[in-house]
């Protein structure tokens, strides 16, 4: 999280959204537009903006495919989780 903080501080077009929600994500890894509004307490092109951020960093990627109704995961902080929780395969 530290090394993810330093680039969005660092990253020309952060903003204070993009670093709060940077702060959410080790609570809510996978977000969508309307949750980060909800979460930050924002309107949609803010949350919108502030998620763009940080996938240009290559801190949330979008997992859907989709267009519309897209979902955004923290995948290195996911990876983490579940590092050491594989199952064998016999």
């Amino acid at each position: 999280m530290t090394k993810d903080r330093v680039r969005v501080l660092a990253a020309p077009n952060a903003s204070v959204m993009a670093t709060r929600l940077l702060d959410q994500l080790p609570r809510h890894p996978m977000v969508t537009i309307p949750m980060v509004v909800k979460l930050l307490e924002t309107t949609k092109p803010t949350a919108s903006k502030a998620i763009g951020v940080l996938e240009q960093l290559g801190i949330l990627r979008e997992t859907t495919g989709r267009r519309r109704d897209r979902a955004f995961s923290h995948g290195a902080y996911l990876d983490l989780l579940r590092k050491g929780t594989e199952i064998s395969q016999p």
